[in-house]
């Protein structure tokens, strides 16, 4: 397993013009293709943003996101909100494209940037409604999404992908209680 990154020494910015994105290459040519063409025209008609991993200066991954809203079921209502609440649709981020570049894969760098969006959507969802961080997963990488805490929607019109949402209510409540209130007492001497 290659050696995690060192992820405090990353910097995160949006894509805007001056980063140059050309020898980004995470060897899959559509996303390869969307960060070098597609990227900059969705940030100018404000259908996705882009936010830039910088290490030494150098892209070497990048998240692209949206908004989203998603269908919840009966069930996946219920067990979401602990009884049936009557609205079907639900509001999100959606990480609409995650690619790392291939020296880096494996390392954490993923994982980091897509801990850094629920981040963004938390704070989001302080000023306007943001229940959910949601992605339609490539199948080879649903074990990536599950050991970040999302799940399967049940209701999945994504396609040859795989619907999930990541819950950012819950998810920071755990984080908050995983978190002590105040800080330990000092020690005397």
């Amino acid at each position: 397993m290659p050696e995690p990154f060192p992820v405090e020494e990353l910097t995160i910015v949006r894509l805007k013009p001056g980063i140059s994105v050309e020898k980004f290459d995470c060897n899959d040519p559509d996303l390869n293709d969307f960060i070098r063409n597609d990227a900059f025209v969705y940030a100018e008609k404000k259908l996705a943003q882009t936010f830039i991993a910088l290490y030494k200066n150098e892209p070497i991954a990048f998240i692209s996101v949206c908004t989203d809203a998603i269908r919840l079921g009966m069930k996946e209502r219920k067990d979401e909100f602990g009884k049936e609440k009557p609205h079907a649709d639900y509001p999100g981020i959606k990480v609409a494209r995650l690619a790392t570049a291939t020296p880096h894969q494996n390392r954490g760098v993923g994982a980091f940037l897509v801990k850094y969006i629920i981040g963004k959507a938390i704070a989001i969802s302080e000023e306007v409604g943001c229940r959910f961080v949601t992605v339609d997963a490539y199948p080879a990488q649903l074990k990536f999404y599950t050991g970040l805490g999302f799940v399967r929607n049940l209701s999945d019109g994504s396609g040859a992908n795989v619907s999930m949402r990541l819950d950012i209510y819950q998810w920071n409540r755990q984080v908050e209680k995983a978190i002590p209130s105040q800080p330990p007492a000092p020690k005397s001497a």
